[in-house]
């Protein structure tokens, strides 16, 4: 594994032989062929890209824009905090049975999305401000201490696990 994490993790993959185990009913891996020169060759073929920089010139930007703005939404579909955004304004007898509203109630699931957009909004400020931009790394720890040390005193378990976030 190295810095090109998406790369990385998918090479990975790709080198992985899966089994069956008939006793926990699950796939596992049953080995990882082992090897460098697939992982230069598709470094090299990435770090051969930079010659086709100078040709990005000719892309219009709205072109570009339009295909981040299509990521960004795609990311955002299946994201949990977004859907719990949206599901604030839903009636409860039109959420499906498995929802968290209809599991743990609406307040708690409220409670933790306006925690979580707070939390949100105190990334996006410190990143904003030139003063304390690089702090940043560090307020993703104090993200990653809230989650463990203080959330647990206002949630069980059962109701992280409802709302999408249990603890590893």
């Amino acid at each position: 594994m190295c810095g090109a994490t998406v790369q990385t993790v998918n090479h990975i993959k790709s080198m992985t032989r899966n089994k069956y185990n008939p006793a926990t009913e699950k796939i596992e891996i049953d080995s990882v062929v082992e090897t460098r020169t697939t992982g230069f060759v598709v470094h090299a073929m990435l770090a051969s890209t930079v010659k086709l920089l100078p040709m990005l010139a000719f892309l219009p930007i709205p072109v570009v824009s339009g295909v981040f703005l299509y990521l960004g939404r795609k990311l955002m579909t299946g994201n949990t905090f977004f859907r719990r955004i949206r599901d604030t304004f839903v009636e409860k007898k039109r959420l499906p049975v498995g929802h968290p509203v209809r599991i743990i109630g609406r307040n708690k699931v409220n409670a933790f999305t306006a925690l979580q957009i707070c939390c949100l909004w105190t990334l996006w400020a410190f990143k904003q401000n030139p003063n304390t931009a690089m702090f940043f790394p560090g307020v993703i720890g104090l993200l990653i201490a809230i989650r463990l040390l203080i959330l647990p005193k206002f949630f069980t378990e059962r109701e992280f696990v409802a709302l999408g976030d249990p603890t590893p």
